[in-house]
């Protein structure tokens, strides 16, 4: 199989903005794990001490997670791996925490050191892109776009990029501070917009976006004429977005209507409003 269970002991937690947290988690069998970096993909079971017990380490864990009854059966949520550090036998996952929202935002804002969890990830025999949505081929002209998220797959495709490509960020964040660096070799321009108390997921960044504004934005606030002037063109441009899946798919049709379809779009629902991801 191309996924593999790894069990995993938060190390240390990191509080890195208001809404991140970053939990590196460590085992022996992480020097085996095959991390593709950009966004791939992974997903972290919270399962009870005696569920971990009860695990087939070298069964099918999906069959058995599944065959639990609804009201035992562990909740498992997808995530980016931040770093893998595999000479220590270390990664790191960055949590976006909204309090007690969900099963795994409670279990991150709480972790302490030596808390279990199962790690779905990439094994030594996996393809290097099993999992990877980005896929920009030859593509020069970059855009990435997504809530807060998609922040740690964003931050990993943008150190992989080259001098010779430009790339557009658009990320729309809950809080002010949740604003940091991304470093990258390409020539990046980085927009953040802040959510408003209480508005829907997206809002923010579809006004920048889509606006019909032609007024220059306010000082330190993202230019909305700029967002409108992105066409794709296949072979040279390529877009990928991430975060909610009902503000995905309505940036996804606008973008469509700008070139960026098939095979220069990569569109992602992370997760969606009102109702708890089942894995």
């Amino acid at each position: 199989m191309s996924y593999r269970l790894f069990f995993v002991s938060v190390l240390r937690s990191e509080r890195l903005s208001p809404t991140f947290r970053r939990l590196t988690f460590g085992s022996p069998d992480l020097a085996e794990l095959a991390w593709g970096g950009v966004d791939q993909r992974v997903k972290l079971v919270l399962a009870a001490p005696d569920q971990l017990a009860a695990v087939p380490a070298d069964g099918d864990w999906f069959e058995w997670w599944r065959a639990l009854p609804d009201e035992v059966r562990p909740p498992m949520r997808t995530y980016t791996i931040a770093a893998h550090r595999p000479e220590v036998c270390e990664v790191d996952i960055d949590f976006a925490v909204h309090g007690d929202s969900g099963p795994l935002s409670g279990f991150a804002a709480g972790a302490e050191s030596g808390d279990r969890l199962l790690l779905v990830a990439p094994g030594p025999d996996a393809a290097p892109d099993v999992g990877v949505a980005w896929r920009p081929a030859a593509a020069r002209r970059l855009l990435c776009i997504g809530d807060e998220t998609a922040l740690p797959a964003i931050r990993n495709i943008l150190g992989t990029l080259s001098a010779d490509q430009t790339c557009d960020v658009l990320i729309e964040v809950p809080d002010a501070f949740d604003v940091t660096e991304l470093p990258s070799a390409a020539q990046v321009r980085i927009d953040w917009v802040v959510r408003r108390a209480g508005e829907p997921v997206g809002v923010r960044a579809e006004e920048v976006m889509f606006s019909r504004a032609t007024s220059p934005s306010s000082p330190g606030e993202p230019d909305p004429d700029l967002w409108q002037e992105a066409t794709g063109t296949a072979g040279d441009s390529y877009a990928w977005v991430a975060g909610e899946v009902a503000w995905v798919n309505r940036v996804r049709k606008r973008l469509a209507t700008r070139g960026y379809s098939g095979v220069n779009a990569s569109f992602m629902g992370y997760w969606r409003a009102g109702q708890p991801s089942r894995g």
